[in-house]
């Protein structure tokens, strides 16, 4: 599974800055959680590949 990341320096550095720079940062922090998981799709579905089609070779 995906491991959480530590927020406690992103909510600090938010709440401490114009609404506009806050804006900002939730929408590129977004961005980055949206990639992390597209990725980790990815890799879940080569494993389910893999995994189907070792077992198609072995049988």
């Amino acid at each position: 599974m995906l491991k959480r990341r530590r927020t406690h320096q992103f909510k600090r550095n938010t709440a401490q800055t114009s609404p506009n720079r806050r804006r900002v940062m939730t929408k590129n922090s977004h961005k980055k959680v949206l990639s992390r998981r597209k990725a980790f799709a990815i890799m879940q579905m080569d494993e389910i590949a893999y995994k189907e089609e070792t077992a198609a070779q072995s049988s």
